[in-house]
């Protein structure tokens, strides 16, 4: 599992719709953050949904039927699920602010989305899953900071 390629990831329509529920929690997630910080009560809503499929992700991954061989453990969670979630996140939010007229946020963005890509499944292929899953988080601490810096 830890030595897979994109190629492999998303060749499962199953991992597609893994990640595809874990991006829309993290999205509402940073929008629900968002809208709180700027003392909205709509934040609320937001951080409703994301944990609404985030318990779908955590739903659909426990009684899919290849739990185990899928995803053997947490570690092995984040590198294949959670990373590709911020690497898309990361070049689409970049590529909306670029467009949006935000230049400089977005290629940040788009910058810091590509260098994921490059440091895991490039660079990194033969990393460890401590090293990868490390990496994978501080990434997505970025991305939420970044998110919620240029709102």
């Amino acid at each position: 599992m830890i030595d897979q390629t994109l190629q492999e990831i998303f060749t499962s329509g199953v991992y597609l719709m893994l990640i595809g529920l874990v991006a829309a929690s993290l999205f509402f997630a940073m929008a629900g953050f968002s809208e709180l910080s700027s003392r909205a009560l709509e934040g609320l809503l937001f951080l409703a949904l994301a944990v609404f499929f985030f318990c779908l992700h955590l739903f659909l991954l426990f009684n899919h039927p290849a739990h185990s061989e899928m995803i053997p453990g947490p570690l092995h969670w984040c590198i294949a699920i959670l990373a590709p979630v911020l690497i898309g996140l990361y070049l689409l939010m970049g590529l909306v602010s670029f467009v949006s007229s935000h230049t400089r946020p977005g290629l940040v963005k788009i910058f810091f989305g590509l260098t994921l890509l490059c440091y895991l499944y490039m660079l990194g292929a033969g990393w460890s899953a401590d090293t990868k899953t490390i990496l994978t988080a501080w990434y997505g601490g970025i991305w939420f900071n970044l998110e919620l810096r240029t709102s």
